[in-house]
């Protein structure tokens, strides 16, 4: 007798198992099961669901004196486990009721029907534990075993007399503990396997959308809508993807297309209607051959168009999308893939759309600065050359083109970084006519280390050396200015260039330095500003240091070093 009960219970198991692989195989189901913040809809369905497999466990079991040897635990305990309080509850409601009524007046059916609830209670319990991670196969095993324990005990306690009721668990504790434990660790296992695919799915989708993204990425860098970038991103994905055609549009034109088809068809209006509509969410969209207008749907006879919007921030800027044959459930699998690729293109366009802003706000400042160019300075060059012109006309021709060319270099100049060379000579041609101002009152030496090449923001030096020119007079009247530029190590593998003016003047006031750097200091207009343009293109760590020295004072500033290719 107790070998067809094992035998009759491992049937169920069996059953049990292929139920749950049926059900799992359904993609309503699994959205169910997966379900973080369900409705209370969705969680009766879940009860229902749960509530049947029990019920089928009671009619399957084995009636043997009284009593029904069945898999009913199984269906409750992991209504609880994976649902939660109400779900296992409302199961538990559901699979105890149909007990009781399956027997009204039998030997077992109200201590049944109260175990049934108990395990329920049970379930419910340890609901928070499997959700955080922390079971595994034995927890079940023991779990389901502690629960068949308790039925046991009340079947001891409520089922009358007692004498048959010991002679009842006596024959069915053994199966029904060790089965069903064993049954309910071979049922999570057939739940973890469906989630454990899901989860390979989603991952290979994930490293697909990120190669892809990563190889775009210099593509949309540029911005979205140049038709060489987007063909390069069609191409890419085209060439991951097996499919019929990649395409992206902007919200009035397709601007790529990678086909292996006519790609004509692509561009028709009738067919671009449906990929440039309003964006509804980030959801991927399928167009059927039916939907598409009589004209053109020979065109597109056996294929399927899903199509996903891409967006920046809450505006919809294009569309990509992907012509695939009409296969069964192919068009779901693309339309995952398709909104994980279209996020990471809209952050990435995102960050595009920052970092173009930071250009234009910086060539802005530069512009801004460009304008600032000390008045006093062009007052005094032009005085200097008046003053020339009787003594030396040719000298005086000099001074005026070489003013011309500083101003043209200063004014024409819409680059906002410059190689270091062109920024040391434009504050050669600076230092040409001050020299002619203060004759042998002014000394400048300058020294580049050999092979330096690096990349300054333009106009960043002039200030710090005019400030350096007019500060610098020394106590037998000479102006001495030193320009440096060289390497240094600031920490393993990590390299800057160091650039620095220094003069032989007064130096600075204490805590002049400080007034000067956060602009409240009078006068002190083009430190500050190269102040905060090492800080907005760097770093906040990058900016001017201003330092006393014996003999005069010391302007420098530390950029990264990066060797122009």
């Amino acid at each position: 007798m107790t070998g067809t009960m094992f035998f009759n219970m491992l049937l169920n198991i069996g059953l049990l198992v292929l139920l749950a692989t049926l059900l799992t195989n359904m993609a309503s189901v699994r959205k169910l099961f997966r379900g973080e913040n369900s409705t209370i809809a969705q969680k009766m369905a879940l009860a229902v669901i749960f509530g049947a497999i029990s019920i089928v466990s009671t009619y399957t079991g084995t009636k043997t004196g009284g009593a029904i040897v069945n898999t009913r635990v199984i269906g409750v305990l992991t209504a609880g486990i994976m649902g939660g309080p109400f779900v296992g509850m409302m199961t538990a409601l559901i699979a105890g009721a149909h007990r009781f009524l399956f027997d009204i007046g039998g030997f077992t059916a109200a201590s049944c029907a109260v175990s049934t609830l108990v395990e329920g209670v049970l379930g419910s319990l340890v609901y928070k534990k499997y959700k955080a991670g922390e079971m595994d196969s034995v927890d079940l095993f023991f779990l389901t075993a502690e629960a068949e324990i308790l039925q046991m005990v009340i079947i001891l306690m409520i089922s009358k007399p007692l004498g048959a009721a010991m002679e009842l668990v006596g024959k069915i504790a053994v199966p029904m503990i060790v089965m069903n434990s064993v049954g309910m660790v071979l049922f999570f296992k057939t739940f973890d396997m469906v989630y454990m695919r899901e989860d390979s799915l989603f991952a290979e989708r994930m490293r697909l959308s990120m190669g892809i993204a990563d190889k775009s990425l210099v593509y949309l860098r540029k911005g979205f809508g140049k038709r060489e970038n987007m063909e390069a991103v069609t191409d890419i994905i085209f060439g991951e993807i097996p499919c019929q055609a990649v395409i992206i549009t902007d919200e009035e034109e397709v601007l790529a297309v990678s086909s292996l088809i006519d790609d004509s068809r692509f561009r028709r209006e009738k067919f671009l209607e449906h990929l440039t509509g309003p964006a509804k969410g980030m959801k991927a969209e399928c167009i059927w051959e039916e939907d598409l207008e009589e004209e053109i749907r020979p065109l597109f006879h056996a294929l399927v168009t899903v199509t996903v919007p891409v967006m920046a921030g809450d505006e919809k800027i294009g569309s990509l999308s992907i012509v695939v044959k009409k296969r069964r459930r192919v068009e779901r699998s693309i339309g995952d893939f398709l909104e994980e690729l279209a996020k990471m293109f809209s952050t990435q366009l995102g960050v595009y759309n920052v970092e173009y802003q930071k250009k234009l706000r910086k060539k802005a400042e530069f512009k801004a600065l460009q304008s600032q160019v000390n008045p006093h300075f062009l007052y005094n060059a032009l005085n200097t050359i008046s003053c020339i012109c009787d003594e030396d006309a040719g000298k005086a021709s000099d001074l005026i083109l070489t003013l011309a060319s500083y101003y043209r270099q200063t004014l024409e100049n819409d680059q906002y970084m410059l190689d270091i060379d062109t920024e040391i000579n434009h504050v050669r041609t600076y230092l040409e006519i001050e020299e002619a101002r203060f004759e042998e009152k002014l000394r400048v030496e300058i020294n580049v280390e050999d092979g330096l090449s690096c990349q300054v923001p333009s106009f960043i030096l002039q200030p710090i050396v005019e400030n350096a020119v007019r500060y610098g007079n020394s106590a037998d009247g000479v102006r001495r200015v030193e320009i440096s530029a060289k390497r240094v190590q600031s920490g393993p593998g990590e390299e800057l260039v160091r650039i620095g003016v220094r003069d032989h003047g007064k130096g600075f006031e204490p805590e002049e330095a400080e007034r000067i750097l956060t602009g409240n200091k009078t006068g002190s207009v083009g430190l500050k500003n190269v102040n905060e343009r090492l800080k907005s293109t760097y770093g906040k760590r990058y900016g001017l240091e201003i330092r006393n020295t014996d003999d005069g004072a010391d302007v420098s500033f530390c950029i990264p070093y990066q060797a122009e290719s």
